[in-house]
């Protein structure tokens, strides 16, 4: 997927002018990229259109106005995106309570090993988790970058939509499934799509 560039940036003032209107939008866009995994874990799958609004966001949030800065923002944002054949995505390790938090993200050591999208009829596409965000001690952060990197029969089995897609987490603390829907399913395939 092709960089978000300098170009399709609003500048600050006029983001924060038509920005109601494009939240509904970023909702709209959102909803079919986001995967619920039980009760404490959420995949917020990437595109042009999330990368760009965080971009705009930390612009908006931070009063960067210069075009050195925006480009930054977006040096740092664009890495987010999924290359070909690839999803990204964002997994979130939500625990409201703070030492529940800080007692799982220890237990959770080794969550990368414990994650997967199964495709009917094909190898499991493990997910391959950022380096260095979680410390030696075996302390994950609470907010983790994935890649599920798609082999041709993969990819073949993700566009037949006869045959069943799921993410599952088979780790000893904590598991969970969950069947992507038509609408999950066919906004992951719009982005595997897209140029």
């Amino acid at each position: 997927m092709r960089p978000v560039s300098f170009d399709e940036l609003l500048p600050r003032e006029q983001f924060i002018q038509a920005r109601p209107a494009l939240v509904q939008t970023l909702v709209r866009v959102k909803a079919n990229r986001r995967v619920v995994l039980g009760d404490h874990l959420t995949l917020l799958f990437e595109n042009r259109e999330t990368v760009r609004w965080q971009v705009q966001e930390m612009c908006r949030v931070e009063n960067i106005v210069k075009p050195e800065a925006m480009q930054s923002e977006l040096d740092a944002y664009n890495p987010l995106l999924p290359g070909e054949n690839e999803l990204s995505a964002t997994l979130l390790i939500e625990y409201p309570e703070a030492n529940e938090r800080k007692e799982m993200l220890v237990r959770l050591s080794g969550l990368h090993n414990h994650l997967r999208l199964e495709l009917s009829g094909v190898a499991p596409c493990p997910a391959q988790f950022e380096e260095g965000r979680e410390r030696e001690d075996g302390k994950l952060s609470s907010v983790q970058f994935i890649r599920f990197s798609l082999s041709p029969e993969q990819r073949a089995a993700f566009f037949d939509l006869s045959r069943p897609a799921r993410f599952v987490v088979d780790h000893p603390v904590y598991s969970a499934v969950t069947t992507l829907d038509g609408g999950q399913r066919g906004a992951m395939i719009e982005d595997l799509l897209a140029d």
